[in-house]
């Protein structure tokens, strides 16, 4: 009696759920061809284990299994996660562990295959078999403010940070960039978080520094043009490459972090001011040197596989954080690994990265890492040792293809689970980085389906958001 009372409840759950969704979108589209990649859409699912989230319940369901409330979300728009005591969200706002409640948040991607990766060696995959691509292309018009703020401090360019300045630059001179704002899909708040906060010694107050210039940057944007209150920052962006990432918004007005999209390095499920299904996580750094590494390791295809003969590499400072010092003692004097606590010439480095299978990525003070990156390059398969990371591109790219991913708790593990990786999935792993690395690497001048064309195919996925009118001047 109680199990066909529980699917009675369900069954009815799920008819409320279909009604809300036909009633959703019959009050919120006035025009059937106003979605044309509506079709195109799927909904991916993070599981985030202990974790709950504060935020503006829709309903409860009791009894209902976690496909069964997956499928209840995804046909619901307003839904954007739920949790194991079948808490459905209408939004996901602060995030706080909770040892006895998994929270399952909804990612929607937009024009892309699920399941494919998309790889430049299959005749481009976002101009031959997606049409979005190529509106993106013919359609896409960003209008960058001029905004007098914080302009006299210098830009950097830090190869760690670069992408902030690099993306700035790049999107200023290319064809997506509009001067009339009345024909922007979307508006850059070209904040610089980097150079604002290394424009002062200290790193508390180059933090502050940084947070009150974007504040004052946001309230210059609000107070001179109505694009902004149009949709309360909802087709507003900016980039913030360095460690603070959202962080930058604490001081400004609280629609930049809730509706603007941020581009960010640290890209951090549990950090409150990162919103996982509207922010973005770019590729997390250009390069570095005179040749750049992307050119110099083309993602591992000049190198003999058979010449890969270390099981694993990291090196750097191995002091910082959670996780890197207990890497440190447990694998410094394995034969099998190369632990380098310090930094290496360039030369050596290279050379370890050509001759390791896996390079160890793991989490300093914050979660990301540009190993990541320099891995990729050179055809060695990234480890990422970070809890609640979201790597560049989610969603767009398939890391499960590219990367393994270890939770910090499996630390002492480690090596078990890397030697159960078979050798004919070493080599279609790395078949994989070869395909897929241009893709996360970054170009001046830009080349089609490269970093800067894959964030703003990103971006341009998330362009379907409700607007008011600007207001009459």
């Amino acid at each position: 009696m109680r199990l066909s009372f529980a699917c009675v409840l369900v069954s009815c759950s799920l008819l409320l759920v279909l009604l809300l969704f036909r009633w959703c979108s019959s009050s919120h589209r006035t025009d059937e061809s106003f979605d044309p990649v509506r079709k195109q859409t799927h909904v991916l699912y993070i599981k985030l284990n202990g974790v709950d989230a504060s935020a503006s319940e829709l309903f409860t369901v009791r009894g209902a299994s976690v496909e069964q409330m997956k499928v209840m979300c995804t046909v619901l728009p307003l839904c954007h996660g739920f949790n194991s005591e079948g808490q459905f969200k209408s939004k996901i706002a602060s995030k706080a562990k909770s040892p006895a409640i998994d929270l399952y948040l909804k990612q929607t991607v937009l024009g892309v295959k699920q399941n494919k990766t998309l790889s430049s060696s299959e005749a481009g995959v976002f101009s031959s078999h997606d049409e979005e691509y190529r509106n993106m292309e013919s359609s896409m018009k960003i209008y960058i403010y001029d905004i007098p703020i914080g302009k006299e401090i210098p830009s950097l360019e830090d190869y760690k940070y670069g992408v902030e300045h690099l993306f700035i630059t790049l999107l200023s001179k290319s064809k997506f960039r509009t001067l009339d704002p009345t024909l922007a899909t979307f508006f850059l708040i070209p904040a610089r978080c980097t150079a604002y906060r290394k424009s002062v010694p200290n790193l508390k107050a180059g933090i502050q520094m940084a947070s009150t210039i974007t504040a004052e940057m946001v309230t210059h944007v609000m107070q001179h043009s109505p694009y902004w209150n149009a949709s309360q920052g909802a087709d507003h962006f900016y980039i913030c490459a360095h460690d603070m990432g959202t962080r930058v918004t604490s001081a400004a007005n609280q629609n930049l972090f809730r509706n603007a999209i941020a581009m960010v390095n640290t890209a951090d499920i549990l950090e409150r001011t990162f919103v996982v299904h509207k922010d973005i996580s770019v590729p997390p750094h250009p390069g570095r040197g005179s040749i750049l590494w992307s050119k110099m390791g083309q993602g591992g295809a000049p190198f003999d596989p058979s010449k890969r003969v270390r099981l694993a590499f990291v090196a750097g400072n191995l002091s910082r954080g959670p996780v890197r010092p207990k890497l440190l003692e447990l694998y410094r004097h394995d034969v099998d690994f190369l632990v380098v606590d310090g930094h290496m010439s360039d030369r050596d480095y290279m050379s370890a990265l050509k001759t390791s299978t896996f390079c160890l990525c793991p989490r300093g003070n914050v979660v990301w890492s540009p190993r990541v990156m320099d891995a990729l390059w050179f055809g060695c398969i990234p480890v990422i040792i970070a809890n609640y990371y979201v790597p560049p591109l989610y969603g767009l790219v398939d890391w499960s293809a590219i990367s393994i991913t270890v939770p910090e708790s499996q630390l002492s593990n480690l090596k078990d689970i890397l030697l159960t990786v078979s050798a004919e999935r070493v080599e279609e792993m790395q078949l994989a980085i070869r395909k897929t690395y241009e893709h996360l690497t970054w170009n001046d001048p830009p080349k089609p389906f490269d970093a800067l064309h894959s964030v703003l195919f990103q971006l341009w996925t998330k362009r379907h958001v409700p607007k008011l009118h600007p207001p009459i001047s």
